[in-house]
C-alpha cells in the first residue's frame, strides 16, 4: 500500500507544476511604458527657471503628477496579478472508533481549473487598464504642462506693462523738470508740473500693485513645478512673436482619444469575459486513505485506498446573463462616448485657432494703424505745449491713450499666447509651447 500512498502524494507538486505551466501570460513584473522610466527622478529644486524649460520642470517636479504615476504602478500590479490560477487544496483528516481500535487517515489534493479563456482575458483586460493608466497620466501632465505655461505667460505680460508703465513714468518725470525750469522762468504754470508729478507717482503706484500680483502669480508656480511656498523663483524667457502653428490635429496624438479606444477594446474583452463566466471551474481531486478494521476472526487489518473526482458544476440557474448584457451597453456607451470626444477635440482645436487669429488681427491693426497715430499726437501735443499752444490735459491724455494702446497690445499678444498654449495642448503636444 505504500506505494500507492508514495504515487498519490507525488502527484500534488507535479499539479502545482502543470498549474503554473497553465499561465504563460504571468512575469514577474509588468513593464511600464518606456517614456515614464525616467520620470521617477530627483525632484529639481532649482530657483531658476526658463519659459523653455517650464514644461520640463512641471513634468518631473509636479507632486500631483508624481502621485499620478502611482496609477500605473497600482495596473502593473494588477497585470502581475491577473489570470493566475485559484490556489490547490490540500485536505487532511483522521478517525477512530470510540469505543476501539479502528481507524483511519485520508489526505487529498483538490485543484480548480477553468473549462474557458478566462485566465487569459484576465490578463489581457488588466493589460490594457496598464495602457490606459499611461494614457491617462499623459492627460494630466499635458493639462498641468499647458496651465503652468499659461501662468509663466500672465507674468511675462505683468513684467511687460511694468516696463511701458516705467518708460511712461521716466517721460513725465522729463517732463516735470521742463515744466518746472520753465515755471522758473515765468513760461509755464508751476501747476503743470505738479500734475505731471502726480500722474508719475500714480504710475509707479501701479507698477508696485503689478508686482505684487506677479508674486502671487510666481506663488502658483510654485506649486507646478513643486517648489515649497517662500522658495526664491526667478523665471526668465519673453513671449516670441504671434504666428499661427502649422501642426494640425490628429487624433491619434490625443491621449485621451487613445484612451478611449483601449476602453472600447477593453470592453469587447469584458464582454467576452463575461461570456466566459458563465461557465464555472471545474474541480479535479486525488486522494489516498488508510485504515485500520478489525476483521475477526484475524484482528485488525491496515487497508489502503486511492482515488481521483472531478467536480463539475451544473449551470441549471446562474449563465451570467445579467453581467453580458451589462458589458454590452458599457461597450456601446463608450463607442457613443469615443464619437463624441472625437468632435469636442475637433471643435475645442478649432476654436482656439479661430481665437489666435482674432487676437493677431486686432494686434496688426494696433501696431499699424493706431499706436503710430497715438505716438505721432503725442508728439505733436507736447511740440505745441511747450511752445504754449496746447493745454498740459491733451497732452496727459495723449500719453495715457498711448500707454492703454501699448498694454492693449501686450495683453492681446498674451492672450494670443495663452490660446496657443490651450491649442497645443487640444492637438496632443505635451512638450515645450516655446
Amino acid at each position: 500500500m505504500k506505494p500507492y500512498i508514495t504515487l498519490c502524494l507525488a502527484w500534488i507538486p507535479l499539479a502545482v507544476s502543470c498549474s503554473n505551466q497553465s499561465e504563460p501570460f504571468i512575469t514577474a513584473t509588468a513593464e511600464l511604458p518606456a517614456d515614464y522610466l525616467g520620470k521617477s527622478t530627483p525632484l529639481n529644486t532649482s530657483k531658476e527657471v526658463s519659459l523653455a524649460e517650464l514644461a520640463n520642470r512641471v513634468a518631473s517636479n509636479n507632486p500631483q503628477l508624481r502621485a499620478a504615476r502611482m496609477r500605473i504602478r497600482e495596473a502593473q500590479g494588477q497585470v502581475v496579478q491577473s489570470g493566475r490560477l485559484s490556489n490547490p487544496e490540500l485536505g487532511v483528516g483522521l478517525n477512530k472508533s470510540i469505543p476501539g481500535s479502528e481507524g483511519g487517515m485520508e489526505v487529498s489534493f483538490s485543484q480548480r481549473f477553468p473549462v474557458t479563456n478566462r485566465l487569459a482575458l484576465e490578463k489581457r483586460i488588466s493589460k490594457q487598464q496598464l495602457a490606459i493608466a499611461a494614457e491617462e497620466v499623459k492627460t494630466a501632465e499635458r493639462d498641468l504642462v499647458a496651465k503652468a505655461q499659461e501662468i509663466a505667460v500672465e507674468i511675462i505680460l505683468l513684467r511687460q506693462k511694468r516696463s511701458e508703465l516705467n518708460k511712461q513714468a521716466s517721460l513725465l518725470e522729463t517732463l516735470a523738470n521742463f515744466i518746472t525750469e520753465a515755471a522758473n522762468r515765468g513760461e509755464l504754470s508751476p501747476l503743470d508740473a505738479n500734475q505731471a508729478q502726480v500722474e508719475a507717482s500714480s504710475i509707479k503706484s501701479k507698477m508696485n500693485q503689478l508686482q505684487s500680483e506677479e508674486n502671487i502669480l510666481l506663488g502658483k508656480l510654485r506649486a507646478y513645478i513643486g517648489l515649497s511656498a517662500g522658495s526664491p523663483l526667478s523665471l526668465s524667457g519673453s513671449l516670441p512673436s504671434a504666428r499661427i502653428p502649422s501642426q494640425a490635429l490628429a487624433l491619434q496624438n490625443l491621449s485621451e482619444y487613445r484612451a478611449k479606444q483601449l476602453e472600447i477594446e477593453q470592453a469587447q474583452q469584458a464582454i467576452a469575459l463575461a461570456k466566459a463566466n458563465r461557465y464555472e471551474d471545474v474541480e479535479a481531486s486525488t486522494f489516498a486513505s488508510i485504515d485500520r478494521e478489525e476483521d475477526a476472526p484475524e484482528g485488525l487489518e491496515t487497508e489502503g485506498v486511492i482515488g481521483i473526482g472531478v467536480k463539475i458544476p451544473l449551470q441549471f440557474y446562474n449563465r451570467n446573463e445579467g453581467n453580458i448584457a451589462s458589458a454590452r451597453a458599457r461597450a456601446a456607451r463608450i463607442t457613443l462616448e469615443k464619437d463624441a470626444l472625437a468632435l469636442e477635440l475637433k471643435q475645442n482645436a478649432a476654436n482656439f485657432r479661430t481665437e489666435m487669429n482674432g487676437w493677431i488681427s486686432q494686434n496688426e491693426n494696433i501696431t499699424s494703424s493706431l499706436i503710430p497715430l497715438a505716438q505721432k499726437n503725442s508728439k505733436q501735443l507736447e511740440t505745441a505745449y511747450r511752445n504754449g499752444q496746447a493745454p498740459f490735459t491733451s497732452l496727459l491724455k495723449a500719453r495715457n491713450q498711448e500707454l492703454d494702446l501699448e498694454n492693449t497690445k501686450l495683453e492681446n499678444l498674451a492672450a494670443f499666447h495663452k490660446a496657443r498654449v490651450r491649442y497645443f495642448a487640444a492637438i496632443g503636444k505635451t512638450s515645450s509651447t516655446f
